[in-house]
């Protein structure tokens, strides 16, 4: 026993049900609920099999929703739990959750293609006429 401020790991693994690790972050994502217009979402934390999730519009268990997510793209998923702003997705497919951490931007492939530009150095204070 520990007192109570802190649950024991059995309470723990009994209240997520889940055996997924997950990764905590903050991400910007899209959600769509059925055939519905997309909103803006926080994803708390992300694994393989679903994500906990903050906004967008009311929710309720069991309804289907489409999440996109950056370097991932568009995963089905249904609601699982709701409590407050907070609400979980227990994805259709099972997704890698490291590729949304990955930046988005340039590869190194494709810089590689771009001659760097040399400039000639210049002394400060040269006139140069």
């Amino acid at each position: 026993m520990n007192g109570g401020f802190l649950p024991d790991r059995e309470e723990q693994e009994a209240r997520h049900e889940r055996g997924d690790p997950r990764d905590s972050m903050l991400l910007q994502a899209t959600m769509c609920v059925g055939d519905g217009a997309s909103s803006p979402l926080r994803v708390r934390n992300l694994s393989a099999g679903g994500l906990m999730g903050e906004g967008g519009p009311a929710l309720s268990p069991g309804q289907a929703v489409t999440i996109e997510l950056r370097n991932i793209g568009k995963v089905k998923g249904r609601i699982a739990w709701t409590e407050e702003a907070r609400f979980g997705v227990a994805f259709d497919n099972p997704v890698d959750p490291q590729l949304a951490r990955k930046t988005v931007g340039t590869r190194a492939a494709d810089t590689a293609l771009v001659p760097p530009v040399r400039v000639k150095p210049r002394r400060p204070g040269l006139r140069i006429e």
